[in-house]
């Protein structure tokens, strides 16, 4: 068994070490888990692929809720914390089968051809990696040409981007959130705040810089946990854009009574977005999955999923 030094608990705990390398750190539980991903192949379905992945996250949150109980105890610590390696690692090795799969890359790096580097960063950029709202009309147009579609979204999620917002979009949540005050956790780089804000909504944002080696926190995101944010701020609406899989904040919004409307950006595989159990499990809010809204994420696809969650009222 393990010994764990209290500091690297710590960071382990609070998510400050990013998936790849907790896999070189503890190459042992990186050989667990792809033992057990051994019994999936090419047949393999969501399903099957969703039930691993949920043992991993429930063995986690029982780890988590163990360790948080014992104060922190040394024994408890080297019994549980490898559970929250293991899943940790397990879901970035299935994240990053799925952006293979995507970009149809097993190695080398992923670069666009000029022709396609050129459209896409007028299209989708002001600058660099700063996202503007895209034209829904010129993105479409543009896209047909695009030779090599597959490999954006591979290219540019380790910059924290893991969708386009289009303008049609933006005006639509601009006008749900309407005058209530609205608080976007997990804000990352800022980009959809930005938008909302130059919409005339009035929107902070938050995130717990977890990303801060790969993102550009700007200076108007706070950084606060998600459920620290929502105490703080205490927002009519929330919203959130790409949240983690499985996190650990999400089912905590259901319980907070001045919250009357959450708006998720995300992937309808709960692999790859969200809390789906929670979505499922909590009964004071109506859920949404608004199709139209949907279409309106970009690059397009079947698995964009915009959820409207509104409190019930008596």
């Amino acid at each position: 068994m393990r010994i764990f030094l209290r500091e690297k608990a710590d960071e382990v705990l609070k998510d400050q070490i990013d998936p790849k390398t907790l896999a070189l750190q503890y190459p042992e539980y990186k050989e667990t888990v792809l033992k057990e991903f051994s019994v999936l192949n090419k047949e393999s379905n969501v399903e099957e692929i969703a039930a691993i992945i949920n043992t991993y996250k429930a063995k986690a949150r029982f780890a988590m809720n163990r360790i948080h109980k014992s104060g922190n105890n040394q024994k408890t610590l080297n019994a549980f914390l490898p559970d929250i390696i293991k899943a940790r690692i397990a879901i970035d090795i299935l994240q990053q089968s799925y952006f293979i799969a995507q970009s149809g890359k097993t190695s080398g790096k992923i670069r666009f051809n000029l022709w396609d580097g050129l459209i896409l960063q007028k299209v989708l950029f002001k600058k660099s990696f700063e996202r503007k709202p895209v034209s829904l009309f010129w993105f479409k147009l543009f896209w047909t040409f695009i030779t090599d579609k597959k490999i954006l979204m591979p290219l540019v999620n380790n910059k924290g981007i893991y969708c386009f917002y289009s303008r049609t979009l933006i005006k639509e949540l601009s006008n749900l959130v309407g005058k209530t005050k609205c608080l976007e956790i997990g804000a990352g780089d800022g980009t959809l705040t930005t938008f909302l804000r130059e919409m005339g909504v009035h929107c902070d944002a938050t995130d717990d810089y977890s990303w801060g080696k790969y993102i550009q926190y700007p200076d108007f995101v706070e950084k606060l946990e998600a459920k620290e944010a929502l105490g703080k701020y205490k927002p009519e609406t929330v919203i959130c854009s790409w949240s983690p899989p499985g996190n650990a904040f999400e089912k905590s919004i259901f319980t907070m009574d001045f919250i009357k409307l959450y708006i998720v950006i995300g992937s309808r595989n709960p692999l790859f977005t969200g809390d789906h159990e929670a979505y499922q499990k909590q009964d004071a809010f109506t859920m949404e999955y608004n199709q139209r809204l949907s279409a309106l994420v970009l690059p397009q696809s079947e698995d964009n999923a915009v959820y409207i969650f509104r409190r019930k009222t008596d």
